[in-house]
């Protein structure tokens, strides 16, 4: 079994592995369920892409926020989402 220090230094190592990114800031970290499995979903900011950036609006936020689901028994890396914000 991994905890949590372990799951965020897997996404991580994730993040640079499978996304060729860095990762800016650990943004947040919960247990969930996952396809039946108990995973740790990691929460970390990496830089957008340039060509993602709108220009024309320069206060654009250069980072994604993007999901890295780890199962808690293995350490495996489950699943990598981007994670939506919800408008206000």
């Amino acid at each position: 079994m991994i905890d949590m220090k372990q799951a965020v230094q897997i996404a991580k190592a994730a993040a640079i592995d499978v996304l060729n990114e860095g990762v800016d800031n650990v943004e947040e970290i919960e247990r969930e369920v996952y396809k039946d499995r108990d995973v740790w979903s990691i929460t970390l900011s990496v830089p957008r892409k340039f060509e993602k950036l709108n220009v024309l609006n320069m206060s654009a936020n250069p980072l994604d926020d993007k999901m890295f689901l780890i199962d808690v028994e293995t350490g495996d890396l489950a699943a990598v989402r981007i994670r939506e914000v919800a408008s206000r």
